[in-house]
């Protein structure tokens, strides 16, 4: 069963406007950068510096609330990106329990899948990880832009 894991670091000189927060404004979505990389056992197969982190968040917690199990693919495209490219990250599945890892970015092809309680234990640890730092810096939760 191959591990995997999502880590991220917010940009460490990032500073929000304090009346967006306020009110919540979708321009966080994008406005909350830092680094993400998966990394699938010992290998890093995803690595971008700048990633819209908590757009990422929502879009994970909105396809988790769904049926996992049941859904075909979890597709992440940025506001800042050409969706023509393809996603900047996929789950796609292969399977009853397997998931296969895709980016336009990635650092190499993934052919192997990993478990769909694998899959879930890193989505879920990232948006632990990701609602814990917001709102220690920021007093906000990617809870507060879902609309799950």
């Amino acid at each position: 069963m191959k591990s995997l894991a999502m880590h991220f670091a917010l940009d460490p000189i990032l500073t929000l406007d304090k009346k967006l927060v306020r009110q919540k404004n979708g321009k966080l979505l994008t406005d909350v950068q830092g680094e993400l990389k998966i990394m699938l056992e010992e290998s890093c197969f995803f690595h971008e510096p700048s990633l819209a982190l908590l757009e990422l968040g929502i879009s994970l917690k909105t396809w988790r609330t769904r049926d996992p199990g049941a859904a075909q693919r979890f597709e992440y495209f940025t506001m800042e990106h050409d969706e023509r490219e393809g996603p900047i990250l996929a789950f796609i599945k292969k399977g009853e329990d397997e998931w296969q890892l895709f980016s336009i970015w990635q650092e190499f092809e993934h052919k192997d899948t990993v478990s769909l309680n694998v899959l879930l234990g890193a989505v879920d640890q990232y948006l632990s990880e990701l609602e814990e730092l917001l709102m220690n810096r920021f007093r906000i939760r990617y809870s507060d832009f879902a609309k799950v």
